[in-house]
């Protein structure tokens, strides 16, 4: 299972960097409209790569059998001696909830529900994210991205054979329906994704974000890259998956919190007075 988007999230979570990347929401009609349009754009020999790594990873029929997913595992800033736990947990339709706890930062949650974008840790406090954020939060919590990568680019092409990582990669250029461009490697070798590179939007200016993926293992029966390396300028950000488990996540841990409840009478009652 691919996991760059739940990385992103982490990172913009602790601050520091934002990367790119996972999978799903209903496309409204519209949006359907325009994806078949595009589908001129789309590269022959990028998607005979795409689906080569489709079934590397066990196949459609298995990874659209994916309701729920959790991942477990540590976080680390090398260069800082930081290092804390993560754990990703993603439901369809469009429920997600990461908490990252770092010693001496606290815990940090990340979530998703009904549409609504919500964070809150030691420094900031509860907060409901702006519509910006909480539009890519949808798209990071889209567990079938990986076997819908055809609805979700508006284009996608194949670069070239190139190296990365010190491997044989095959150079795949994506850009999706909202003009975010990101460039995925995947192994000449193993099929399986190895990398992404793109330009992410962050509280120091946009920065090159590159993802590397190694150490594919079966962690609850899919195949998983369990470590994951985010370089954004000097930092480097290592994950590393211990665990995983497939369609046995609780729906009730995606509840929205009390003190995100409340924010969002406020916000009620703010637009009200307005009106």
């Amino acid at each position: 299972m691919r996991t760059k988007r739940f990385l992103k999230a982490a990172t913009l979570s602790l601050g520091l960097i934002a990367v790119a990347g996972l999978p799903a929401t209903p496309f409204t009609a519209s949006a359907t409209a325009a994806t078949i349009i595009a589908q001129s754009e789309h590269d022959a020999k990028a998607i005979e790569v795409i689906e080569a790594s489709i079934v590397a990873l066990g196949g459609r029929k298995k990874l659209a059998a994916v309701k729920s997913m959790s991942q477990k595992g540590t976080i680390g800033i090398p260069m800082a001696g930081i290092e804390g736990t993560i754990s990703l947990n993603i439901m369809v339709p469009g429920k997600m909830l990461m908490e990252i706890n770092i010693p001496m930062m606290g815990l940090t949650l990340t979530g998703l529900n009904d549409g609504v974008a919500w964070s809150t840790d030691a420094m900031n406090g509860p907060q409901i994210l702006p519509e910006d954020q909480a539009k890519e939060s949808i798209k990071q919590a889209d567990i079938h991205s990986t076997i819908n990568y055809k609805k979700l680019q508006a284009t996608i092409e194949y670069v070239g054979e190139v190296e990365f990582d010190g491997q044989a990669a095959h150079k795949i250029r994506l850009v999706d329906h909202d003009d975010s461009e990101t460039i995925d490697f995947y192994s000449v070798e193993t099929h399986l994704q190895i990398g992404s590179e793109t330009v992410a939007a962050t509280p120091m200016g946009d920065i090159k974000a590159v993802t590397v993926m190694k150490a594919y293992k079966e962690l609850g029966g899919y195949m998983t890259p369990t470590i994951v390396e985010q370089q954004a300028g000097p930092t480097t950000i290592l994950f590393t998956f211990t665990d995983a488990e497939y369609n046995k996540v609780d729906e009730s841990i995606f509840d929205l919190p009390p003190a995100i409840k409340a924010l969002q009478e406020i916000n009620a009652e703010n637009a009200e007075k307005a009106d």
